[in-house]
């Protein structure tokens, strides 16, 4: 119990600064005072050290700058199209196309280190965060280096000789089950994220630990106990290499090593809750950021909760038990799988048991063909047969939307173990006044709270621009964004709708034709509840709850030039919304005689030097100023010019390259 307590402490500490920092202080006092309360001085003193420690080391700058731009290291991990580059103790991100660097391969690479720049969009994968949670914030260029050592296991090149050997459908499961590779263009991966299935496509601890117990019962018809609970490490040790260095494989194989240790050498002197706690706080000393991934926390948060589920067993029947088993990790993810787009899958408890079956023949079945026997056409066919289900069970996929933050989730496991205490205690009468509370939770968070607040949400969708308007339930969306790689309105717009609680678009408007604007207009219609699409001068003034439309801009020129410009009086401020009006619509402006004076200025053309003239700076005055664009555009935008001339003025800049989706939010207004 007391390892368990310095992990915590930990990281608590790690995590300190990258909660909202009331949420941090809040829970990291009730801990602390749990401590004081339960153990004595000396170890509440031990733990507030390593809680401290923590949240020094996650302040740590790694960074190491070489005068000679030489770094020499190893690398650590590898996917398709880079790998991740360990020098002087800094992780670096390295790019190669189809990259044939392995893991364990030493390098020394001329380079001078940059800092990692990446286009995020709102709602969607945000690859940056990503590489930061893994201590990565600056890339080095591969065009001058050697191999001082070269990995003689070349693993990725003989996964892809094995993978190819299968049709596309069976390839991407395969890499993704086996491998924990996801290519998320492929058909048959899309065809389970729709369902929020996706998570059941990765060698999980549940599918190894029915493998180790079906080998090891196989295996000790014929062998002796201690042989047989060997074998299946042995056995299973390729899934070790191949998806190395991933923690939530190696957990599972480095637990049972323990576990064999600990009962053949120690006579079980140790119980599994101090050797569980023992591996998750060696992983951290070893790499701190891996408390920043989800497949670290989750997957030792649900072997702690398992070991207090299993005091429980003895209350059941064994059917029952049987299916308390099954059910129990499902339960324990809905908070991870509702966060992801903050919506709940009604049916989805049910699709996960019934593909969890699937997709453990499944893997039985790849096992089979990576063990050197030809069945990969039974495969392949097996595997478009699991495709073929998801797409029917689709039409039964209920969606609720559902608001989710930290609290939900703190307050969600601590419900959780309540339960599992008072089951254990056998405290019938609090047991359902706290599962009472856990369905309240739920019923609360799919209450629109959000109806009750007005807001202007300056969406990030990349070089592009799309405004929410929110006044209660009235919405109104000014610009769609647009890219031509993916479906702007299914991968970012609607899903920000659904995580804000924004149920229908009252009014969609484009100010103009330019795809970065209007390209996910078809799309979101389509797709989503619009109920009137507006994009013509005349169809202006217009008003939507307290949201007045008025277009100032009637001006004649290019498409640029002919864009929708809103003056829009909303929350107490007044917003100038001027979409790629170019200086010339802007000295028209002036001259039209209107009150351009507002508090937000949408600056024109991205922070374009066609727009933004000084004239007009003055002219509008405003607080604040909000560019829309991409991260690291080919345009340059914002124009340095543009930048310095709102500084010059004391104005505040406000960007969704650097800052994501810009919101105001009030429930007064």
């Amino acid at each position: 119990m007391k390892v368990l307590g310095l992990t915590i402490a930990f990281a608590l500490g790690l995590y300190f600064f990258r909660n909202n920092i009331a949420f941090s202080i809040i829970i990291s006092l009730l801990y602390l005072l749990f401590i004081f309360f339960r153990f004595n001085k000396r170890y509440l003193a031990l733990i507030s050290i390593v809680f401290i420690g923590g949240i020094m080391i996650s302040n740590l700058n790694l960074s190491y700058n070489n005068k000679d731009d030489i770094y020499s290291g190893m690398v650590v991990e590898v996917k398709e199209n880079y790998f991740i580059f360990l020098s002087h103790y800094e992780k670096f991100y390295v790019y190669e196309e189809n990259t044939d660097k392995e893991f364990g391969d030493y390098l020394t690479i001329s380079s001078k280190p940059s800092v990692y720049k990446y286009t995020s969009y709102e709602s969607q994968f945000d690859f940056g965060a990503y590489l930061k949670d893994k201590g990565v914030t600056r890339s080095l260029n591969l065009k001058e280096y050697h191999y001082d050592y070269k990995n003689p296991i070349r693993v990725h090149q003989q996964k892809e000789i094995f993978l190819n050997k299968f049709d596309d459908d069976a390839k991407a499961l395969i890499n993704s089950l086996l491998f924990l590779e996801k290519d998320y263009s492929s058909n048959a991966i899309s065809s389970f994220e729709e369902l929020n299935l996706l998570y059941l496509i990765s060698l999980s601890g549940i599918y190894l630990y029915f493998l180790f117990k079906l080998t090891t019962y196989l295996f000790g018809l014929f062998t002796p106990k201690k042989i047989a609970e060997l074998i299946p490490l042995i056995l299973y040790s390729p899934l070790l290499i191949f998806s190395f260095p991933r923690v939530s494989i190696l957990r599972i194989f480095l637990i049972r090593l323990l576990r064999l240790v600990n009962e053949r050498f120690l006579k079980k002197r140790l119980s599994y809750l101090t050797l569980l706690s023992s591996l998750a706080l060696f992983f951290l000393i070893i790499d701190y950021h891996l408390v920043y991934q989800q497949s670290y926390y989750v997957g030792f948060l649900l072997s702690l909760l398992g070991i207090y589920a299993r005091n429980c067993l003895n209350l059941f029947s064994k059917k029952k038990t049987k299916w308390f088993l099954k059910i129990y990790p499902l339960v324990l993810l809905i908070p991870i799988h509702i966060q992801s787009n903050n919506t709940f899958h009604v049916f989805s408890p049910i699709f996960q048991i019934l593909m969890s079956s699937f997709f453990l023949i499944l893997l039985m079945m790849s096992l089979i063909c990576l063990s050197k026997i030809p069945m990969f056409s039974l495969t392949s066919k097996y595997a478009s047969f699991l495709v073929g289900i998801s797409k029917s069970l689709q039409r039964f996929d209920l969606q609720l939307p559902i608001m989710v933050n930290e609290w939900f989730i703190a307050i969600f496991y601590v419900l959780i173990f309540a339960l599992i205490y008072l089951l254990e205690s056998q405290r019938i009468k609090h047991l359902k006044n706290t599962a009472l509370a856990l369905a309240s939770l739920f019923v609360i968070s799919l209450v629109p709270v959000n109806a009750v607040s007005s807001g202007v949400y300056f969406i990030n969708v990349g070089q592009g621009d799309s405004i929410l308007l929110k006044d209660h339930n009235k919405t109104v969306l000014l610009d769609t964004g647009g890219n031509l790689k993916f479906d702007m309105a299914k991968e970012t717009l609607i899903p920000f709708f659904r995580k804000i609680g924004v149920r229908h678009i009252d009014l969609l408007i484009t100010s103009h034709d330019d795809y970065d604007h209007s390209g996910a207009a078809n799309s979101l219609i389509e797709n989503f509840r619009v109920y009137e699409y507006r994009h013509y001068r005349e169809e202006f003034p217009y008003q939507i709850g307290k949201i007045n439309l008025k277009n100032l801009n009637y001006y004649n020129g290019d498409e640029n030039d002919s864009s929708l410009v809103f003056m829009i009086d909303f929350m107490n401020k007044k917003w100038l919304l001027t979409g790629d009006a170019s200086i010339e619509t802007e000295k028209w402006l002036i001259n039209s005689g209107e009150d351009l004076d507002c508090d937000i200025l949408k600056v024109g053309h991205h922070g374009s030097k066609t727009s933004s003239c000084e004239q007009f700076i003055v002219a509008t005055s405003p607080s604040e100023a909000i560019i829309s664009c991409g991260g690291n555009n080919r345009y340059g935008h914002p124009n340095q010019e543009v930048i310095d001339r709102l500084n010059k003025h004391n104005i505040k800049i406000r960007r969704t390259d650097l800052e994501g989706t810009i919101s105001y939010v009030s429930i007064f207004s």
